[in-house]
């Protein structure tokens, strides 16, 4: 980064970026963006720390009247699409381990999943959709769904996460709390976060029909997550295949649908070792990413 002193005035610094200072010239990237494929591309990746899962199961209802709406229904596939809990006690629970300060304890209770079930026929094809909510990890033993062996009322699971978690402040009450993402199927949801996220992953057991029925096994995955910035080989972007709507003809419309697809070619900021650069003066390139 390069820093341009100002004079007593007052006057605010300006910082310019390291590709903005060392093709500051004629043939300046902010004159002339550098086309095509760069050999190494800049980019900001969701790095995964450390990770751990559990399983468990119940038997979910699927409704009384399943066998009369669909008769034909002998198996059912299931997935998650949200996961629902709230925070304290016989809850959800974040707390940094005491004398361990890279890892945490995460305590998991009540927590309410949303599947989206299908059911087939015989012949594979999809005969009807329901969406049931299960209580997983049920607070208290008298819940319908409690088992001792495959859903208690909670698990604590401890996880590596050295840059800490992600918090959530209440500007009126004056507090802070540790909160955990939920990586769901839901358009609000369908997305990672830095610090601990959670989802999970659904297969229906044993479909039962006659009593409409299903044994609900669940796999919930915790895992702590940041983003950070790599350079990575480019092999170039890729193809995309393009179906045609017309045949090809000598209409210049219709010769462009037919035709193929726009991209855009202006390249990013890998600007390391350009010979091919029309420039007055040579141009000081950057040494980074390993570039001669």
């Amino acid at each position: 980064m390069a820093r341009n002193k100002t004079s007593r005035c007052g006057c605010k610094t300006r910082i310019v970026s390291n590709t903005v200072q060392n093709m500051h010239n004629k043939c300046g990237v902010c004159v002339n963006p550098i086309l095509e494929s760069p050999d190494v591309l800049s980019i900001q990746a969701p790095l995964i720390y450390d990770e751990i899962g559990i399983n468990l199961c119940t038997t979910v209802s699927l409704g009384a009247d399943l066998a009369t709406t669909y008769p034909t229904a002998v198996s059912a596939k299931a997935q998650v699409i949200n996961i629902t809990f709230t925070y304290g006690e016989d809850a959800v629970t974040i707390e940094e381990i005491a004398g361990r300060p890279n890892c945490y304890l995460v305590s998991l209770s009540g927590l309410t999943v949303d599947f989206v079930v299908r059911l087939y026929d015989s012949a594979g094809r999809l005969v009807g959709t329901v969406y049931p909510s299960v209580l997983y990890l049920p607070p208290t033993t008298d819940a319908e769904t409690y088992d001792e062996d495959t859903n208690p009322t909670g698990v604590q699971l401890e996880i590596f996460a050295p840059y800490g978690v992600t918090y959530v402040q209440d500007v009126a009450a004056e507090t802070t709390t540790p909160v955990l993402n939920v990586v769901g199927f839901l358009a609000t949801n369908n997305f990672v976060q830095q610090g601990l996220n959670l989802y999970g992953i659904g297969k229906a057991l044993c479909f039962d029909l006659t009593e409409g029925t299903v044994s609900m096994g669940l796999t919930l995955i915790l895992q702590s997550l940041y983003f950070a910035g790599y350079c990575v080989a480019s092999e170039g972007k890729i193809c995309t295949p393009k179906g045609s709507l017309v045949e090809t003809d000598n209409s210049c419309c219709l010769s462009f649908v037919a035709g193929d697809l726009l991209n855009l070619a202006i390249k990013p900021l890998e600007l390391c070792g350009e010979e091919e650069l029309q420039c007055e003066q040579p141009c000081n390139c950057c040494q980074e990413c390993g570039a001669e």
